[in-house]
C-alpha cells in the first residue's frame, strides 16, 4: 500500500465521522477549488460527495502517467491529465488547489495549493480533536478539558543503552518471551521493581477488552492483585472517602499504566499527591486500549458522570486543540536527564515515569489554577452542529428529546405567522398573456412575488429584452418583483436537459440537482415559502421538473402549487406558439396572446428586422 493510498484510507474515516470535503471547503471559504488525483476511485468519490452536496462545484483532474490506463467512464467525467500538463488557465481561476498526493508540482503556486499530508493533517485535527471536544465543552461549560500528547522515546546522543534496546524491542515481545519461556527465569527491564517475571507478565498481560453496542469500550475484570480492573475500567489506588470533585484520566496504554502495578499508575500516584496536599478530589482511570482510535476516546466520554468543577484530561497523541489547555509533556523525558530509566519501551513508561508525570502534571494544575476558576478563552459558540462520536453539537442550549416534539408543535404555530413568499421561474420567450396570467395568480395568493427570469442566453430572444418585458407586462402588480436566475437556477450547471427540450421529448430527465439547489439555498435566501408553476400538457420535459419540485421541495419546507394554463379558441397560450405565429407572419393571432408591451417590441425589433 501506498502512503497515498494509506492517507485515503484515513481521509475517509473523517468522512464516515460526518465531515465531508465539501463541508472542508465552505468552512474554509473555498468556492473554487480544483481537485487533482491519481487515485481514480477516490477522486470519483470525492466528484460524488460534491454532486450530492450541490453547494460548491469544484474543477477535478484524475492524474495519470497515461490515460488509457484510467477506466474510461471515470477519465470521460473527471478528464484524465498528466500531472505536468494541467491547463495553467485552471490553476489561475480556481481558489484552492486540493492536491491528494505529497508528490510536490512546481507549477502550483504555493500559496493556494494544500498536499495531501497538510489536509489529512487539518481533516483529523479538526475530526478527531477539535469538533467533539469543542462541542463537549459548549455541552459541559463547567468541565475543564485539558488535552496532552503522548510520549515518546527519541533516539539521541543522550540516550543510555537501555533506551537503545527499548527502541529495537517493546513490552509485547518481552511478554510473549514470558509467556513461552517454561521454566525458565528471564532478565527484564522490570527487575529493578522487584518483580518476578510471573508478575511482570500478569502487568504486560493486564485484561481484554469489550467493545458494546453503542461503540464504548470496557475492560474485562481481572481481580489480579497488581492488575485489579473491575466494571469496566482498572481501579485507582489511595482513593479517600471525602470528594468534591474528580479527575477523570482518559487515554491509551499510557494512562492505562502496562508494565505497572494499579498502585503504580499515573492516576493512583496523582490521587497520592492530592491526598498529601489537602485537595477533596479522586482521579479515576477511564482509559482503555484505544491504540490511537481516538472516536473510542469520544464515545467513552459522552458517558461519563461528570460535575460542574471535574477536570477532564485526553491523551491524544501529538494531536491538539489550539483553544483548550494542552499539558505539554511531549518532550518530559528527553535526555539529557537525571530521572533515571523512565521508559519501558519506545511508546509507554515504567512507574519511575509515571510517578514523575503525576508530579508535573499536578504542578501544571496549581499554576494555571485548575483548582479554583481556570476559564477558557476564545471557544466558539457558533460551532458547526453536528453528532459525532455520541457528542451533540449543541453550543447554545438544548432541547431533551422529551419535550422535541412540543417545541416542533410550536415552531409549526410559528411558520403559520410567516408571511406568505411566493416564487416563479420563467424563460419568457417573450413574455405572454399566459406568463401574465400565471403571475398575476401566483401575487394574488401571497404577500409577496420573486419571478425568476431565466438568465442563460439560450433562447431565440435575448435574456436582456426576456427580463424586460416581463417588468414592463407587471409594473402594475405592487407585490412582484422581477429577478435574473443567475447561473443557480435552470442554467446549464444546474438543469442542462432544458436547453435540449426538444431532443428530450421522448427521454426520462433529472432536474433534481437544480430542484435541490433552490430549495437548500435560494429558498431560505428570500424566505420563499410557496413555488407556483404552470401546468404542462404538452412539454415532457417541464412535465417531470414540475414532478421533481412536488416531490423535493416539500422536503425542504417550501410549497409546490401548479397553476392551470390561460386559453384562447386556440387553445393554450405558450411562447412556442407565438414563435410559430411570427414565422408564418401573423401578427394579427400574434397580438389576441401577448402584452401590449409585448407586441410593440416584436414590431420593432424583431418583425421590422427580418428575424421572422
Amino acid at each position: 500500500m501506498t502512503p497515498d493510498q494509506l492517507k485515503c484510507i484515513q481521509l475517509r474515516d473523517c468522512f464516515y465521522a460526518g465531515y465531508s470535503m465539501p463541508q472542508y471547503c465552505i468552512d474554509r471559504g473555498i468556492k473554487n477549488p480544483l481537485i487533482v488525483s491519481y487515485d481514480s476511485n477516490f477522486l470519483w468519490e470525492l466528484f460524488i460527495q460534491f454532486r450530492y452536496d450541490k453547494r460548491i462545484f469544484p474543477k477535478f483532474k484524475l492524474l495519470t502517467g497515461e490515460p488509457a490506463n484510467v477506466a474510461y467512464s471515470v477519465a470521460c467525467v473527471l478528464g484524465a491529465v498528466r500531472f505536468d500538463r494541467i491547463d495553467p488557465n485552471d490553476i489561475s481561476t480556481c481558489d484552492k488547489i486540493l492536491v491528494l498526493t505529497t508528490n510536490r508540482n512546481p507549477m502550483f503556486p504555493k500559496e493556494k495549493t494544500v498536499y495531501f499530508d497538510e489536509l489529512l493533517s487539518q481533516f483529523i485535527r479538526y475530526v478527531y480533536v477539535e469538533r467533539p471536544l469543542y462541542h463537549y465543552v459548549c455541552r459541559h461549560k463547567d468541565i475543564k478539558v485539558i488535552v496532552t500528547p503522548g510520549l515518546v522515546l527519541r533516539d539521541s546522543e543522550y540516550a543510555t543503552e537501555n533506551e537503545k534496546k527499548y527502541l529495537k524491542k517493546n513490552v509485547f515481545v518481552l511478554r510473549n518471551e514470558l509467556r513461552g519461556r517454561g521454566q525458565n527465569i528471564l532478565q527484564t527491564r522490570f527487575d529493578e521493581f522487584g518483580y518476578t517475571n510471573d508478575e511482570v507478565y500478569a502487568i504486560l498481560a493486564l485484561s481484554g477488552a469489550k467493545t458494546n453496542q453503542d461503540g464504548t469500550t470496557d475492560l474485562l475484570d481481572n481481580p489480579h492483585p497488581l492488575v485489579r480492573t473491575e466494571k469496566g475500567k482498572r481501579m485507582t489506588a489511595h482513593q479517600e472517602g471525602d470528594y468534591q470533585h474528580t479527575i477523570w484520566c482518559m487515554g491509551t496504554c499510557i494512562f492505562y499504566g502496562i508494565g505497572s502495578p494499579y498502585d503504580k499508575t499515573i492516576e493512583s500516584y496523582l490521587q497520592q499527591i492530592l491526598n498529601e496536599n489537602g485537595h477533596e478530589w479522586r482521579v479515576e482511570n477511564e482509559s482503555q486500549f484505544y491504540a490511537g482510535r481516538y472516536q473510542d476516546i469520544f464515545y467513552n466520554l459522552e458517558r461519563l458522570p461528570v460535575k460542574e468543577g471535574d477536570i477532564v484530561l485526553i491523551c491524544l497523541q501529538n494531536l491538539r486543540a489550539d483553544k483548550l489547555p494542552y499539558f505539554d509533556c511531549l518532550h518530559m523525558f528527553d535526555r539529557p536527564h537525571d530521572y533515571g530509566e523512565v521508559f519501558a519501551d519506545a511508546g509507554h513508561i515504567n512507574e519511575r515515569g509515571n510517578q514523575i508525570y503525576a508530579r508535573k502534571f499536578y504542578e501544571y494544575l496549581v499554576e494555571n489554577d485548575f483548582f479554583r476558576q481556570y476559564e477558557y478563552s476564545g471557544i466558539p459558540e457558533d460551532f458547526p452542529s453536528v453528532h459525532q462520536y455520541g457528542i451533540v453539537g449543541n453550543c447554545g442550549g438544548g432541547v431533551s428529546q422529551q419535550n422535541q416534539p412540543e417545541l416542533e408543535e410550536y415552531k409549526e404555530k410559528l411558520r403559520k405567522l410567516r408571511p406568505a413568499v411566493g416564487s416563479i421561474v420563467m424563460n419568457c420567450n417573450p413574455f405572454t398573456l399566459g406568463h401574465r396570467y400565471l403571475i398575476e395568480y401566483a401575487a394574488g395568493c401571497v404577500e409577496r412575488l420573486y419571478v425568476f427570469v431565466v438568465e442563460e442566453d439560450r433562447s431565440i430572444f435575448p435574456f436582456a429584452d426576456r427580463i424586460e418585458l416581463v417588468r414592463k407586462g407587471t409594473s402594475d402588480l405592487k407585490n412582484v418583483t422581477v429577478l435574473p436566475s443567475g447561473k443557480f437556477i435552470i442554467s446549464s450547471l444546474t438543469f442542462e436537459g432544458y436547453f435540449n427540450k426538444s431532443q428530450l421529448q421522448e427521454s426520462t430527465v433529472d432536474p433534481s440537482m437544480d430542484v435541490e439547489l433552490f430549495g437548500k439555498e435560494i429558498a431560505p435566501a428570500l424566505g420563499i415559502t410557496v413555488r407556483f408553476a404552470g401546468e404542462e400538457p404538452l412539454d415532457k420535459v417541464t412535465r417531470q421538473y414540475n414532478e421533481t419540485m412536488a416531490r423535493i421541495l416539500p422536503k425542504y419546507g417550501v410549497e409546490f402549487r401548479v397553476i392551470p394554463r390561460k386559453e384562447t379558441e386556440g387553445g393554450v397560450i405558450s411562447a412556442s406558439r407565438v414563435r410559430m405565429l411570427l414565422e408564418e407572419g401573423d401578427l394579427e393571432e400574434v397580438s389576441k396572446l401577448v402584452p401590449p408591451t409585448t407586441l410593440e417590441y416584436l414590431k420593432e425589433k424583431i418583425v421590422g428586422n427580418g428575424k421572422f
